[in-house]
């Protein structure tokens, strides 16, 4: 197996910018331990959590190995931090730091990151499941480390669990004061709501936490109440910002619990308590006001596109109107006008005497007449609609002709074994088809269009391509002239313009028969119009 995907300058950046916060913030948490070597604040646990959870599943090798080489440069006997606890050099040191613990930390976020995406506080599922894996890996990696420690000192039973559970507590404190706002700094989504307003509320909190170590340093004690205070600023922080304040409110909760400790002679518990308590509630109000807004978004976009679709159909409705009165107009006009002269025509050579009728004429006229009838009918409902094959009733019907008199060189391709469709499809089809045909007549300036057929097994497809100069945008919908693309099983957020009433027609037509319509238009390519219709 080639490393080359794995070894590159961009991964080592990663491994070595991981490694130098990571052992930073180490030599802040070694000013917290509750047992020796064992740090109640352990926030490297945090940098190493988000690190695997941001960072790209290659780089991971690179991350453990800057991660471990340092370790050894630091702790090794001589090193620049010489410290034996941290670099024992037994076997089972090497096997828990080298392999269990690598092992299990980036087996646990894998699986995660296979259900969930950063920012992983977005919402209250994905918040929830960030603090679950997160005490999830908190309690393994500490079973692992404190186990290994037992097993080679004899630690009894009881003495090892309470250990387990300080370490457990430290890590996940490390974890839920850092990883939050690490997640927003690296997704950067929702920095975009970070107001003057949040800059002030950051400084006031600051400055009480200066004004309670200057107090401190003269004699009065404020810290219990900066810490309960802190309370305030950091719901309102999370309620106001969300994501983003609820982040900076775990890593400003941390720094005054931090402050506060050094005031204090309190047990380490309380304090971790006090983080976890305020940091989870700052992260599911963040959460849930950030999703509550994301909701409230998704519902204005479905109002803008359900009024334009209300618009669409009230135009459409009154379109289908006009339409029907002028067919009425145009019926009534050919009965008068055509059919009426052409039947009195008929009387009067019928009411000559019989030997004066000029029989030939009268078949002539006769067939006339038919013709006309059968066209004028044919406008109404193509002949042979209910009971031809579809194929069999385009290439009978006018639109062939049309193209014919457009002069516009056309071909019918069908390929597959045809689908028995019912009456109601085919003339939706036959419409879809004929408007298709009809915008390539008037729009498209093209010379050639084809008529394609697919049946395809569970589906059918009937596309009409021409060669023309596509369909402008402001006929199309599309607000680029260069593609259009609708499908009715999904959603769009309104468009610049609004289609036409033909193509309106069109997609309602194919809803009725639970097919979808597909446009490709370009000005170089010409305009494809695909209809699918599902065949069971």
């Amino acid at each position: 197996m080639s490393l080359k995907p794995y070894i590159n300058t961009s991964f080592l950046f990663m491994g070595l910018m991981y490694t130098a916060l990571f052992h930073s913030v180490w030599l802040i948490s070694t000013q917290f331990e509750i047992i020796a070597s064992t740090v109640s604040w352990y926030l490297p646990a945090g940098v190493r959590f988000a690190a695997f959870m941001l960072l790209p599943l290659r780089s991971w090798p690179m991350l453990l190995f800057s991660e471990k080489l340092t370790h050894f440069v630091l702790f090794h006997p001589g090193g620049i931090l010489d410290n034996t606890a941290f670099l024992s050099g037994s076997l089972g040191w090497y096997l828990v730091h080298l392999l269990l613990s690598p092992a299990l930390l980036c087996t646990s976020v894998y699986i995660f990151r296979r259900w969930f995406k950063a920012p992983y506080i977005s919402n209250i599922n994905s918040t929830l499941a960030t603090l679950g894996v997160g005490l999830i890996i908190s309690v393994v990696l500490g079973a692992v480390f404190i186990g290994r420690r037992a097993i080679e000192l004899q630690t009894d039973i009881t003495v090892f669990f309470p250990i387990l559970f300080d370490f457990s507590l430290g890590d996940f404190v490390g974890l839920i004061v850092l990883c939050p706002l690490l997640f927003v700094l690296y997704d950067r989504e929702h920095l975009h709501r970070v107001h003057t307003t949040l800059y002030w509320i950051i400084g006031a909190w600051l400055f009480l936490l200066l004004l309670s170590s200057y107090a401190y340093s003269h004699g009065t004690n404020i810290s219990y109440q900066v810490k309960y205070l802190a309370v305030f600023p950091a719901l309102f922080l999370s309620y106001r910002y969300a994501v983003t304040g609820s982040a900076l409110s775990c890593l400003l909760v941390g720094v005054t619990a931090f402050v506060v400790a050094s005031q204090s002679d309190l047990s380490p518990l309380e304090h971790q308590f006090y983080i976890i308590a305020l940091c989870v509630s700052c992260l599911i109000l963040g959460a849930s006001v950030n999703h509550a807004e994301q909701m409230n978004k998704a519902l204005r976009d479905k109002n803008e596109a359900l009024e334009v679709a209300v618009n669409n159909a009230q135009a459409l409705s009154s379109k289908l109107v006009n339409l029907q009165e002028d067919e009425r107009k145009r019926l009534s006009r050919d009965l008068h006008d055509d059919f009426g002269h052409r039947i009195v025509d008929l009387k009067l050579q019928l009411s000559l005497n019989a030997s004066n009728i000029n029989q030939d004429s009268l078949l002539n006229k006769i067939d006339a007449l038919y013709e006309a009838m059968k066209k004028s009918l044919g406008s109404l409902r193509p002949s042979g609609i209910d009971t031809l094959p579809i194929e069999a009733v385009i290439q009978g019907s006018t639109i062939l002709s049309t193209l014919k008199n457009s002069h516009i060189d056309y071909g019918f391709e069908v390929t597959g074994l045809p689908y028995s469709f019912t009456s109601q499809q085919k003339i939706h089809i036959y419409r879809i088809i004929q408007e298709a045909v009809t915008n390539s007549i008037k729009y498209a300036d093209a010379t050639r269009l084809t008529i394609e057929i697919n049946y395809a097994g569970s589906t059918s497809t009937f596309c009409v391509v021409d060669n023309g100069k596509g369909i402008p945008a402001q006929f199309s919908g599309s607000s680029s002239e260069h593609s259009s693309s609708t499908n009715h099983h999904t959603s769009h957020t309104p468009t610049l313009h609004t289609p036409t009433l033909g193509l309106l027609s069109m997609k309602e037509r194919a809803k009725l028969i639970e097919g979808s319509i597909h446009i490709d238009t370009s000005a170089t390519s010409g305009t494809s119009v695909c209809l699918t219709v599902p065949t069971p």
